[in-house]
């Protein structure tokens, strides 16, 4: 069953394979209530595919269609090649996967039978890239008696091609027990486990997405906030092959100094739900968090903004940490949208802060496998804002199996209507270039801040370019102030109130424009 809903994809061109372009920016209107993107894969055939939950019509939201849109983009054309809606009643902990046995796709969920009273896996095959589905090759797997829950993310398909599941089974109305099965892709359950006894129902949301640590020796991990107030620290529950878990305990503290008797200087991440945990090289694991650099714990003394640390699991050692603070402004606030490793150990992180930009921004950085920052892109969205953090990114790669980029895909809103959520879809190749950046879309080597301003205008770049030159321009073009020197920032006194235009030069002879308000 084909449909075409709300569909708001932005893009950040690259270049991919052949050279070919790709635009970064395409709009569609369309009926349909959007509740959350669940899972997003790269096909063999190249192209992209990624699965929504919703409501299949708007309607007054009741007694309306439930299930999941998945959406095929092809990323060299930038185009919606096919669709395909399947009624279904579960919005999270679905799995959506190449199938390693043979072509197409694999999708497993948890579901509950009355009937019997009991709890199954049913497991469906999509036999080809074109988004086929074959309801009677479904595969129903027995799991449990009674009703089975799910989380979000919290289903994987490891590297020896087995499903391994986790669900919760209620003990009252505030508490459950966590278990953890093992499921062949032919309906075959070979390992089940009690995994965590007991649980606290308010405790059971902010935990992290279910992810292979590591191949040799087989572990999966997940995550939570430690059970440690007012320490806030991160729990990693690591999982061995045959389900025995252990509770590593990783302090939230980056750094405590003492200048002098009377001051203290504290930075350290604020576990939430916005954290983002990645496996890394090794036993290593990366920590994308809020961050909080402080004195003596004042409010007054507090600057914010989002951090990206990297810890040995084994040894519970922090190894190192990179902060991003674009804005320095008292109570500016980030938050994480995406954190991963490639094979080749280049990191990509996405964040958001509120106060460098408006609410219709992003940040994008690439990291070397030391957490040194290679460049940084600031990309303006226009009149999309992202309204949740993305997913982890997903490897782009050539019909080869060469890394050429990243991708994110999420959900937002556009001109603050949060009845008409869509989905976005970003795109950067390695060197952070954006080919077509369509209409709208703003996406600069440097950040600027305040704005509005009232005297001076603070810039900050990214390490992959050098400015050499700031100009000031009033509306009808006449130049006002230019500075060659210091160009981290440039002052406004002695102009009127209003709009300018700075145009930044680079040394590479790239120039932009920005518009400026001045208090």
């Amino acid at each position: 069953m084909k449909k075409h809903l709300l569909l708001l994809v932005f893009v950040l061109a690259v270049s991919v394979v052949q050279a070919q372009e790709m635009y970064s920016f395409m709009y569609s209107d369309t009926t349909g209530y959007f509740y959350t993107i669940t899972n997003s894969i790269q096909q063999r055939d190249g192209d992209h595919v990624i699965d929504i939950y919703l409501a299949e019509d708007v309607g007054n939201y009741e007694s309306v269609p439930l299930g999941h849109m998945f959406y095929k983009i092809s990323p060299t054309a930038l185009v919606v090649t096919d669709s395909l809606f399947v009624a279904d009643t579960i919005g999270y902990g679905i799995l959506w996967a190449r199938n390693p046995w043979g072509e197409g796709n694999i999708r497993a969920a948890f579901e509950y039978h009355g009937d019997c009273d009991s709890s199954f896996v049913r497991i469906s095959h999509f036999p080809d890239d074109n988004l086929h589905a074959n309801p009677d090759e479904d595969v129903l797997v027995p799991v449990c008696q009674g009703v089975a829950t799910n989380g979000i993310y919290v289903s994987l398909l490891d590297c020896k091609d087995d499903l391994i599941m986790l669900y919760y089974k209620a003990l009252t109305d505030e508490s459950a027990n966590q278990h953890i099965a093992r499921i062949g892709l032919d309906g075959t359950l070979k390992q089940q486990a009690l995994l965590t006894e007991n649980l606290i129902f308010n405790n059971l949301s902010p935990t992290g997405t279910l992810r292979l640590l590591k191949e040799s020796p087989l572990q999966y991990y997940q995550w939570n906030v430690a059970d440690d107030y007012p320490n806030d620290n991160l729990a990693v529950y690591v999982i061995d092959s045959v389900f025995h878990k252990n509770v590593v305990i990783l302090n939230k503290m980056l750094k405590s100094e003492i200048v002098n008797p009377n001051t203290t200087i504290r930075e350290y991440l604020n576990i939430g739900y916005e954290t983002e945990v990645v496996p890394a090289e090794g036993d290593n694991i990366l920590v994308a968090a809020k961050y909080t650099h402080d004195t003596n714990f004042y409010a007054t003394t507090q600057d914010y903004g989002v951090a990206v640390a990297k810890y040995d699991l084994r040894t519970m050692q922090l190894k190192g940490y990179a902060v991003f603070n674009d804005n320095h402004a008292y109570y500016s606030t980030g938050y994480p949208m995406g954190l991963k490793m490639m094979r080749d150990g280049t990191v990509y992180f996405m964040y958001k802060e509120h106060g460098c930009y408006p609410e219709e921004s992003v940040i994008i950085v690439k990291m070397d496998t030391d957490l040194n920052v290679e460049w940084k892109r600031f990309c303006k969205t226009g009149r999309v804002s992202m309204s949740s953090p993305l997913e982890s990114p997903l490897v782009f790669e050539d019909e080869a199996g060469e890394e050429k980029g990243v991708t994110w895909c999420g959900y937002a809103i556009k001109d603050g209507n949060y009845n008409k959520l869509g989905w976005v879809y970003f795109m950067l190749n390695h060197d952070g270039t954006v080919n077509a950046a369509g209409e709208g879309i703003e996406v600069r080597p440097y950040a600027f801040y305040p704005n509005p301003v009232q005297s001076e205008l603070h810039l900050s770049y990214s390490p992959d370019v050098q400015p050499a030159r700031i100009e000031l321009y009033d509306l009808q073009g006449r130049l006002l102030k230019t500075r060659t020197q210091g160009l981290e920032s440039i002052g406004l006194e002695g102009l009127a109130a209003g709009q300018y235009l700075m145009k930044v030069t680079l040394q590479d002879g790239k120039e932009f424009t920005d518009k400026v308000v001045k208090e």
